[in-house]
């Protein structure tokens, strides 16, 4: 294959790639606790100087480069958009250290979203049918027949009981692994919020954190840069096309 077809299908790949993340990102500008990804490009050496069987800097063709490579995506945690529901059982966080816990096939994950709500036996669940977990570590239930109130600190109080919202503060963002949707899962151990700092406030939820005209800029972006990668293939195969036409006909 010429050299060049191969680093335009790098670029094209490369576009694919960025088009896949960022209409991810586009697709969920209202899911609430939603944090964007950002995808990471890099050049590459050609294949022999990547392979250490050529130095770099010789002024050979393999100094063109090899395209570019995908690396795992990047994901943003700025803090999103608080707004008022109205909703008790709606939750939100007001600081971006900090995470509620709920529990997915017997797991752990985290989630800024705090959209939750009580099902018909008084278990706390998410909208997708998570379990939200309490401080203690179990699942939050209360009789659903009785009524409750909730309390500053994502505290919930029906008769002498209280649950308290699990609160999770990783030790690094670099320690979650995007789950899908709003869901992070923990790779390491991470520490809970002290009984004094529980900046968390009912009622609200924190909207996405995608801001929907930057997310369509980029999208359109990479759009016309994947096009134009498409295009360069085109074009270089009509050139090796008639260029073998011209020999075959000597």
């Amino acid at each position: 294959m010429p050299y060049g077809v191969y680093l335009s299908a790098s670029g094209a790949n490369a576009q694919s790639h960025r088009l896949q993340v960022l209409s991810n990102n586009l697709a969920n500008v209202n899911t609430s606790g939603f944090k964007p990804e950002f995808p990471v490009l890099q050049a590459r050496f050609a294949e022999l100087i990547d392979q250490g069987h050529v130095s770099p800097g010789l002024g050979g063709i393999d100094d063109v480069g090899g395209g570019v490579t995908i690396q795992p995506a990047v994901t943003s945690f700025d803090l999103g958009a608080m707004r008022k529901t109205g909703n008790d059982t709606d939750f939100a966080i007001n600081e971006p250290n900090a995470f509620f816990v709920v529990e997915r096939d017997g797991q752990q994950m985290l989630t800024r979203s705090g959209n939750f709500l009580f099902d018909s036996a008084g278990q706390m669940i998410t909208q997708s049918g998570e379990a939200v977990l309490s401080s203690s570590g179990t699942p939050i239930r209360i009789a659903p027949n009785l009524p409750y109130q909730i309390q500053s600190g994502g505290r919930i109080v029906q008769g002498g009981e209280q649950f308290e919202l699990m609160l999770a503060k990783p030790k690094s963002f670099g320690d979650l692994s995007h789950a899908g949707g709003n869901l992070f899962k923990p790779m390491a151990e991470f520490d809970l919020a002290a009984a004094n700092e529980r900046p968390v406030t009912n009622g609200m939820l924190e909207s996405s954190a995608v801001s929907p005209t930057g997310a369509m800029m980029e999208l359109i972006e990479a759009s016309r840069a994947y096009e134009a990668n498409v295009r360069m293939i085109q074009n270089q195969d009509t050139v090796v096309g008639s260029l073998i036409s011209r020999v075959l006909q000597r």
